[in-house]
């Protein structure tokens, strides 16, 4: 066994083979928004939450000393940029897999955008941080996504595919990208790639049964989890909605039986966009 197989396990840590990430990195690009002001309680939510993964800038691990174990496994987030700046989706190195092994970490991540004038500068930086990880058999997680001045929004599916092999080709060990439109794009990309599928929770959802609905289609069409941030963060019923996800992911719920514990969970009440969800059903039969 690898040092790297060895660490993969510390966020693959069920037997179904599944991972939930929770990106909390938002904060360099965004600064301190909504739902991000307490870095440690919201930490503290996703471990007693039962995450299997954290993805934290260097400065914010400092916030796991005062969290009781046992800990997900840790990703330390490379890569950085800011909304401030003339190109937020130019992203650039801001650590190194030798300070994320210093600092404890389980693993690292970083960020591409593919499709702007920066792209070569981005699989430049992928390239050096893979070719680290290798040698110091530190997993990698890349989080990809077709961003450019000639890209539409949201992506093609066929740019998305183009992205995912693109991580898997330089040495991703888990890649992170946003759902294609169509399932049978995320099938056939999940069929032809040697390593880890995440999908990205993307931005914050309007309504939470839909968004389960979405989560419980990604891992039929082959995903192997989900990394969801601000989905949950920026939730009124936070906790609630992570325990969803955990069951949709790890118990095998069904979207449906997730809402409907979600709907009676003993510790939150229903909020706004969560009775509207529930009328939506109700109303479609």
């Amino acid at each position: 066994m690898t040092g790297k197989t060895l660490r993969l396990k510390r966020f693959f840590t069920s037997r179904d083979g599944r991972v939930v990430l929770f990106p909390l990195d938002h904060g360099v690009t965004c600064g301190p928004m909504q739902g991000l002001q307490q870095m440690d309680r919201v930490i503290r939510m996703g471990v007693q939450g039962r995450v299997d993964g954290v993805v934290l800038h260097k400065g914010m691990m400092g916030f796991l000393d005062s969290v009781s174990p046992p800990l997900p496994g840790i990703f330390m987030h490379l890569s950085g940029s800011t909304q401030l700046g003339e190109d937020p989706h130019w992203k650039v190195l801001v650590g190194t897999v030798e300070e994320a092994l210093r600092r404890g970490a389980d693993g690292v991540s970083v960020h591409v955008n593919l499709g702007g004038t920066r792209e070569p500068d981005m699989l430049r930086d992928l390239g050096r941080v893979g070719e680290a990880c290798a040698a110091w058999q530190l997993p990698l997680l890349v989080m990809v996504y077709v961003r450019g001045e000639k890209i539409p929004s949201p992506a093609p599916d066929t740019a998305i595919a183009h992205a995912a092999r693109v991580a898997a080709e330089l040495g991703a060990d888990i890649i992170k990208i946003p759902a294609p439109s169509e399932g049978s794009i995320l099938r056939e990309i999940t069929e032809s790639l040697p390593v880890p599928i995440v999908v990205a929770g993307g931005s914050k959802a309007r309504e939470t049964f839909p968004f389960l609905q979405h989560l419980e289609k990604t891992l039929e069409a082959g995903a192997r989890g989900v990394a969801i941030g601000r989905n949950v963060f920026q939730h009124d019923q936070p906790e609630a909605l992570l325990r969803a996800v955990h069951r949709i992911v790890h118990r095998g719920f069904s979207a449906a039986r997730a809402w409907e514990e979600f709907s009676r969970d003993p510790c939150e009440g229903l909020s706004a966009n969560s009775n509207l969800a529930v009328r939506q059903r109700t109303s479609a039969g």
